[in-house]
């Protein structure tokens, strides 16, 4: 039975891929439509998530916003289609700025190394196929569920000259091979790690259990980091790239200021297109110690 679903996925995404980006942005809308006229996991995740985000917010602007975020999550479903159906040339055709190219050049340039942390924001998709035609990425990625499509996924992805790696120990050993030989590899920093591998800092206002992998990486490797991220531009005219140097403190010895530099320039890139994050992961599961679930406190599905 997973074989079949994962071949149905399969299919969808390709029939998306063979579609203009504004049809395939318009089955994104109504995906995100459907999330939202009935109390869903994703709906409610959202709400959760905005609330503890902008407390301050007046409540009929927060569902305003959580609205749009559901289109837009909807969107970058749908964009699967074209980021992994397109030929190369007619995705670079979607890329309508390139902002901070400077500063992605200069750290491609260095010697030591470079992790580009990309958050879950905009489509990220579309800056490995960019990246790609600069230099070689490795990426390191989260496993499907369904093996059938993981696969499928993985070849896609790395069609377009990318090379993954999963989130596993041969995986993580492979991501310092690269940096140590002075190569580039692709980190997305808002994953909640398991208890062990993180570190309680701020983001947001919110103690948020933060990856130290990048730290470690940084410390033990001597590469810098830089942030990235595509912002959709309206009535599918494609995509902005944004390249962000990153702070001085990412590089502290302290694994929590490091930890806090790094989720202050993640807030610094949602604050370019706030619904265009991925608000429905259950980013604040685990809480410090004598906090509640907050998902659990409000009943999410």
């Amino acid at each position: 039975m997973n074989s079949l679903f994962g071949y149905l996925m399969i299919g969808l995404v390709k029939l998306l891929g063979l579609i203009p980006l504004a049809q395939a942005q318009a089955v994104g809308r109504a995906i995100g439509w459907a999330l939202r006229v009935r109390r869903t996991r994703s709906r409610e995740v959202a709400r959760v998530n905005l609330a503890l985000c902008y407390p301050d917010m007046a409540p009929a602007e927060r569902e305003a916003l959580l609205a749009d975020t559901l289109a837009e999550n909807g969107m970058i479903a749908a964009e699967m289609g074209p980021m992994w159906g397109y030929a190369p040339e007619r995705t670079a055709g979607l890329i309508r700025n390139i902002i901070g190219e400077d500063v992605l050049d200069e750290a491609i340039a260095d010697p030591r190394g470079l992790i580009l942390l990309a958050p879950h924001l905009g489509n990220w998709e579309i800056i490995n196929n960019y990246i790609a035609t600069k230099c070689p990425i490795t990426i390191m990625y989260r496993p499907a569920k369904v093996p059938v499509f993981n696969n499928w996924m993985v070849a896609r992805r790395e069609n377009v000259g990318c090379k993954l790696v999963p989130t596993t120990r041969a995986g993580v050993k492979g991501l310092f091979d690269v940096l140590n030989a002075g190569g580039m590899i692709g980190f997305l920093p808002d994953q909640e790690p398991k208890e062990k591998s993180g570190v309680f800092a701020p983001f947001m206002g919110i103690e948020t259990l933060t990856p130290k992998l990048p730290h470690e990486m940084l410390k033990k490797t001597g590469a810098i980091g830089i942030y990235g991220f595509a912002k959709r531009l309206p009535n599918a005219e494609g995509f902005d790239i944004y390249f962000i140097r990153a702070q001085d403190d990412l590089y502290d010895a302290d694994a929590r200021v490091s930890a806090t530099s790094l989720n202050r320039s993640i807030e610094e890139c949602i604050g370019y297109c706030p619904a265009q994050y991925q608000w429905t992961y259950k980013r604040f599961k685990r809480r410090p110690e004598g906090l509640k679930n907050p998902y659990k406190e409000a009943k999410v599905p």
